[in-house]
C-alpha cells in the first residue's frame, strides 16, 4: 500500500494535467469541507465536554466508595498492631526453634495465633464490611499464619520487602496476591525497633468489584503507579499492564486514591450525538456530489488542453535517453505549437553538437594519453643510460654492462611496442623485476627486493609500464639515499573487489627539523612519476582510482595503487 501511494504521488507530481485537475476540484471541495467540519467539531466539543464532566463525576463517586473501606482497613490494622496479644504471639514464636516442627509449644502457639486472627478477622468484617477476605501474619522466616485456609499468600517474602513510606503505618501493596489487593503493616516489639512480623489483610475481589458494577465491562480499573491492574471487572485482567493509549476517540479519566498509591481509571467513549452525526453525513454527501461534478467537468476541459503537452513531455523523456524524435502533426498556432516547433529545432541542433563534441573528446583524450606515455619512455631511458655510463667507468661494475643493456633493450622493446595499452599483471611484474635487476647490478648488496603476486591475479589487466615509474622513484628517492642500502617490496592483492598494488621501500629517517616529512617527500621526491601514473589510472578507470602515498614509520614509505580487477586478453585490451 505504501509503495502504491508513493507511485501515485510521483505520478501526480510529474503531470500538469493531474495537478490542475486536483487544484480546480479543491476550489469547490475545500470550502464545503471547512464549513461542514467546523460545524461538526464544534458540536462534538460541546457534547464531548458534557460527557467528560459526567464521566468525571461517576469516577469521583466510585473512588469515594472504594477509598472509604481502604481507609477503614488501615485504621483497623493500626488498632490490631497495637494490641499486646499479637506482639506476644510473634515474640514467643521468634524464641522457639524453627526446625522443631513437632514441638508441642510451637504447635500450640500456631493454634493460638490462628484463633486470634479469626477473632480479629470477624471484628474487621463487622467494622469495615464484606470487602475483607482474610488476615495473615508473616514471620521473618516467611512462615505464614492466617485465616486463609486453602487460599494462602502466594508471595510472603514480597511483603517483607515492600517499601514503607512510614514504618509504623499500613501500606497497600503495589501488586496483587491471587487476584486480591492486599494491605501490609509491620509489627514491632514494644520499646524497640525490632520487627517481629508483618500483618497482611487481603480483599475479596468479587466484593470490591461491586463498587463499580454500574460501569460497563472494561471501562473501570484500579491500577498501581506503573499501570499494573490490581482490580477490574474481569479477574483475568488482574496483573496485566493497562494499555492506556487506546483509540483517539477514547476518553481516559484518572484519579489518585487518597489512602493508597492506587489510581482509579475510567475509560469513556463520549459520542457527538445522533443528530450531529446525521447532519455531518448529509454535509459529507453534498460535498462529495459537488466535488464529483466539478471533477468530471474539469477533466474534460483540461484533457483537451494538456494532451499536446503530455505528448511533448514523452518525447523529452526519450531525449534524456538520447532517443531524439521530432514532434509530428502540429496543426495549431497557439503557444503550445510554438513550444513544439522550438523543441524540434533544439533536437536538430543537439544531434549536430553531440556528434561534433563526441569526436573532439575522443581526440583530446587520446592525445593526452599518448603525451603521458611518450613522457615515460625517454625519462626512463635517460636515467638508465646515465647509470650505464657511470658503471662502465668502474672496472668492477663494467662486467655487468652487457646484462644491463640486455635488460634495458627488453624493457625498451616492450615499452615502444605499438597497439598494446594493457598487459597482464604477470608481464608487468616481470619487467618491473628486470628494472630492479638493472639497479641491483649498480648497487649490489645495498638493494634487496621481493615481489609477491598471487596466482589468481596473474592475468589481471593493467596499463603497460604502470609500475616502472613507481619502482624508479623507490630506487632513486629511497635506496640511493641510504648509505647502507634498503629493501623494496612489491605486493599485489585483492581488496573489496579492487586490485591493490603496494610498493614499499626504505627511506632515510625523518630529521628533527622535518626536512624529510611525508608532505615534502611527496613534493620533492615523488613528483612527475607519481603524477603521471595517477593521471594514466584516472584516464582509464575514473577518478575513484589512482595512487596514494603514505608513510607508515620513519624507515619506509608506501605507494598504494588501486585499479578495478579486469581480465587481460590476447589483443592487449581489457
Amino acid at each position: 500500500m505504501g509503495h502504491f501511494m508513493v507511485n501515485l504521488f510521483n505520478l501526480i507530481r510529474s503531470r500538469l494535467f493531474y495537478k490542475m485537475l486536483i487544484i480546480y476540484s479543491l476550489l469547490t471541495l475545500v470550502p464545503l469541507i471547512i464549513v461542514s467540519a467546523t460545524f461538526y467539531f464544534r458540536s462534538s466539543q460541546l457534547i464531548g465536554k458534557k460527557a467528560t464532566e459526567a464521566a468525571q463525576q461517576e469516577l469521583a463517586a466510585a473512588a469515594s466508595a472504594i477509598d472509604a473501606p481502604l481507609s477503614a482497613i488501615k485504621k483497623r490494622m493500626l488498632e490490631i498492631g497495637e494490641r499486646n496479644v499479637m506482639e506476644s504471639y510473634l515474640k514467643l514464636y521468634s524464641q522457639t526453634d524453627a526446625n522443631a516442627t513437632s514441638d508441642s509449644n510451637r504447635q500450640q502457639l500456631l493454634e493460638n495465633t490462628i484463633d486470634a486472627l479469626q477473632v480479629e478477622l470477624a471484628e474487621l468484617k463487622r467494622s469495615v464490611g464484606e470487602f475483607v477476605d482474610n488476615l495473615y501474619v508473616v514471620t521473618p522466616d516467611d512462615q505464614v499464619f492466617g485465616t486463609g485456609g486453602n487460599r494462602p499468600l502466594h508471595y510472603p517474602s514480597a511483603y517483607r520487602l515492600l517499601p514503607f513510606e512510614f514504618d509504623r503505618m499500613p501500606e497497600w501493596a503495589f501488586f496483587s496476591d491471587d487476584k486480591r489487593m492486599a494491605c501490609d503493616m509491620k509489627i514491632y516489639e514494644s520499646g524497640t525497633d525490632e520487627v517481629l512480623g508483618w500483618l497482611v489483610v487481603t480483599l475479596v475481589p468479587a466484593s470490591l468489584q461491586q463498587t463499580f458494577v454500574d460501569f460497563a465491562s472494561g471501562t473501570f480499573y484500579i491500577t498501581n503507579s506503573d499501570n499494573i491492574i490490581l482490580s477490574a471487572s474481569h479477574l483475568d485482567e488482574v496483573g496485566r499492564v493497562l494499555d492506556v493509549r487506546g483509540p483517539a476517540t477514547l476518553l481516559l479519566i484518572q484519579q489518585k486514591s487518597q489512602y493508597a498509591d492506587f489510581h482509579y481509571i475510567r475509560l469513556a467513549t463520549p459520542g457527538a450525538g445522533g443528530i450531529v452525526e446525521k447532519q455531518a453525513m448529509f454535509a459529507a454527501a453534498v460535498t462529495f456530489v459537488a466535488w464529483l461534478t466539478v471533477f468530471f467537468v474539469t477533466y474534460y476541459i483540461l484533457k483537451r488542453v494538456t494532451a499536446p503537452i503530455q505528448r511533448l513531455t514523452r518525447l523529452m523523456r526519450r531525449a534524456e535517453r538520447e532517443e531524439y524524435q521530432l514532434v509530428q502533426d502540429v496543426s495549431t498556432r497557439d503557444e503550445i505549437a510554438m513550444l513544439c516547433h522550438g523543441y524540434n529545432q533544439m533536437v536538430r541542433r543537439t544531434k549536430i553538437l553531440i556528434d561534433k563534441n563526441y569526436k573532439n573528446e575522443l581526440l583530446v583524450r587520446e592525445a593526452e594519453l599518448k603525451a603521458i606515455r611518450m613522457y615515460i619512455n625517454p625519462h626512463f631511458l635517460y636515467n638508465t643510460l646515465e647509470y650505464i655510463s657511470i658503471m662502465s667507468q668502474k672496472p668492477e661494475k663494467a662486467k655487468f654492462v652487457p646484462d644491463i643493456v640486455h635488460n634495458l633493450s627488453s624493457i625498451f622493446r616492450f615499452s615502444i611496442t605499438p597497439g598494446e595499452k594493457f598487459v597482464s599483471l604477470e608481464t608487468e611484474m616481470a619487467f618491473a623485476e628486470k628494472y630492479l635487476q638493472i639497479h641491483q647490478y649498480r648497487l649490489g648488496e645495498r638493494l634487496q627486493y621481493r615481489l609477491a603476486l598471487p596466482e589468481m591475479l596473474l592475468q589481471s589487466a593493467v596499463p603497460k609500464l604502470i609500475l616502472q615509474p613507481l619502482v624508479e622513484n623507490a630506487v632513486i628517492h629511497g635506496i640511493d639515499r641510504l648509505q647502507g642500502g634498503g629493501r623494496i617490496e612489491i605486493e599485489a592483492r585483492e581488496e573489496d573487489y579492487k586490485l591493490v598494488i603496494e610498493i614499499r621501500n626504505s627511506v632515510p629517517p625523518e630529521k628533527a627539523d622535518g626536512s624529510l616529512s611525508i608532505r615534502q617527500s611527496a613534493r620533492k621526491g615523488l613528483g612527475s612519476g607519481l603524477e603521471n601514473v595517477n593521471a594514466r589510472v584516472r584516464h582509464h578507470f575514473g577518478n575513484v582510482y589512482g595512487v596514494k602515498l603514505s608513510r607508515e614509520d620513519e624507515d619506509s614509505i608506501t605507494v598504494t595503487l588501486q585499479m578495478p580487477i579486469q581480465l587481460w586478453n590476447e589483443t592487449g585490451e581489457d
